[in-house]
């Protein structure tokens, strides 16, 4: 298999811009107006047990339980990998554009959370559902959501005919908010952001073979 020449491919669809702005949007929306009312409804009912099996059983499908980081190491070997044998490098800028939206996404995460402080709405509830619930917590945005979409969103865009993959990510964040780990806008956050990510990564990549005349 031939490389694919730079000027032969294009950036990551400028529609991830967009989704990554409408998302940004509604969090602070989300924040003001869905958040609380949302928390203390399902905070009322015990929730199926389905949600956190099915997150357990898609958390081993990546390794996660394995290490942390074992999604990370083998979408960095394998781009590796591609760099190193000729007969692949046609492959490497996709597997470059999966790995770097995946890790930057991780990496960004973590700051992030810590930055904003926020309290999951289990966390909030139990001090009493005031006002102020950006203190002393590392819920916003969702860690889930960025490792899960971190790996949807691109792997969307690199080959369309998966994208039933990207159910997998909604499942997580509606799981994480049925029990009560997140809030609505720590979810929305979470695809902002990897929205974001994987459009500036794909502005340096060009991770997708153009389409020819």
């Amino acid at each position: 298999m031939v490389p694919v020449p730079r000027s032969e491919r294009r950036p990551a669809p400028h529609a991830l811009l967009l989704a990554a702005a409408a998302l940004a949007a509604l969090t602070p929306l989300a924040i003001l107006a869905i958040d609380r009312p949302v928390a203390r409804l399902l905070a009322a009912y015990e929730p199926s047990e389905v949600w956190a099996e099915g997150v357990k059983l898609l958390e081993q499908v990546i390794g996660l339980p394995l290490h942390p980081l074992v999604v990370s190491f083998t979408l960095v070997g394998a781009m590796l990998v591609a760099m190193a044998v000729p007969r692949l490098r046609a492959y490497a800028p996709a597997l470059m554009f999966l790995a770097g939206t995946h890790m930057l996404a991780r990496y960004v995460t973590g700051p992030l959370k810590d930055l904003t402080g926020r309290l999951r709405p289990s966390e909030w509830l139990a001090r009493g559902g005031g006002d102020t619930f950006f203190r002393d917590g590392i819920a916003f945005p969702s860690g889930h959501v960025t490792l899960f979409a971190g790996l949807a969103i691109p792997i969307a865009i690199l080959w369309p005919r998966a994208r039933p993959v990207l159910a997998a990510a909604v499942f997580v964040a509606a799981a994480r908010i049925a029990v009560g780990a997140h809030f609505v806008s720590d979810a929305l956050s979470g695809f902002a952001l990897v929205a974001l990510v994987a459009w500036v990564v794909g502005l340096g990549v060009r991770p997708l073979t153009a389409p020819r005349p």
